[in-house]
């Protein structure tokens, strides 16, 4: 993988990890959430990131 390539995902992989936590930002602001579902659904924005990131990892860009 190129210097360029690298830098790229870099970009998409962060623009991606921040609309993630939009999302629980948005989720935790709109519903009264106890704290086992908030930690459930931190656990699950976490997981979600770091499933993706690995994947994202061994994928070429288009």
């Amino acid at each position: 993988m190129g210097k360029f390539e690298a830098k790229i995902k870099e970009d998409v992989m962060q623009s991606i990890f921040n609309d993630t936590t939009k999302i629980y930002e948005m989720i935790e602001t709109r519903f009264l959430l106890d704290n086992v579902h908030r930690d459930a659904l931190i656990a699950l924005c976490n997981q979600f990131n770091n499933d993706l990131s690995l994947m994202l990892k061994e994928t070429k860009l288009a």
